[in-house]
């Protein structure tokens, strides 16, 4: 399990580091002084941030390589899969949630669905049809995870494991890059350590993002 107290710390200090910049004024130094002692502690608390970036775990095996792994090739394991895929089409013709079907499906019907959702009406019918692919298949490699199908657990395991690391290095990369992550980078971290979102996201302040937006722009 990932240590994250590090990565929260680290952020608390950058967005300190941040409000210190933006409010720094010395009587002594002229405005241009001030400017560019300002800058100076943003360079310093941007590059102290990215030292302390978790590093990036070795990744493991991808869902969709996982899938594909288990694509049906002999005649036989086609004349199976077309068959299950039959079995689901009459499924879901009589009203059957897909994510019902995937919920108690078996490895065979899983697999069935993974191949043929691309190929469904209220993927070709909706605007979003790639969101709806992604998230089945994202469904039907849970479903496999959760069967035992051991390629596709070892994948889900390292993936959990790894979630913390990889989600804090991108929030912290953005953050350093922008001033704040994205909402959507925050959420990842969330997702993978609540507890460390949560020791951080009161050091978010709008206005020391907008201050760092503008110092930005004049040195662009």
């Amino acid at each position: 399990m990932t240590d994250t107290i590090p990565f929260a710390a680290a952020v608390q200090q950058y967005r300190t580091a941040l409000a210190t910049a933006m409010r720094f004024n010395d009587a002594n130094l002229s405005e241009q002084g001030n400017a560019q002692r300002r800058r100076d502690i943003v360079s310093k608390a941007r590059a102290d941030l990215l030292a302390k970036r978790p590093l990036l775990p070795q990744s493991g095996e991808s869902r969709d390589s996982v899938l594909a792994s288990m694509t049906a090739t002999t005649a036989d394991e086609i004349a199976r899969l077309q068959h299950a895929q039959s079995k689901v089409r009459a499924r879901l013709d009589a009203g059957q949630p897909l994510s019902r079907i995937i919920a108690d499906a078996d490895e065979q019907t899983a697999l069935a669905i993974a191949d043929l959702v691309d190929t469904l009406p209220q993927v070709l019918q909706s605007n979003d049809g790639a969101a709806i692919v992604d998230e089945t298949r994202s469904l039907v490699f849970d479903r496999l995870a959760d069967l035992g199908v051991e390629r596709a657990a070892t994948s889900r395991d390292m993936a959990q494991r790894n979630a913390p690391a990889i989600a804090w290095h991108a929030a912290m990369t953005e953050a350093a890059e922008h001033g704040n992550a994205s909402i959507g980078a925050w959420a990842n971290v969330h997702r993978a350590d609540a507890d460390g979102y949560n020791a951080v996201r009161d050091s978010f302040d709008g206005q020391v993002d907008e201050w760092l937006r503008r110092l930005d722009a004049t040195e662009g």
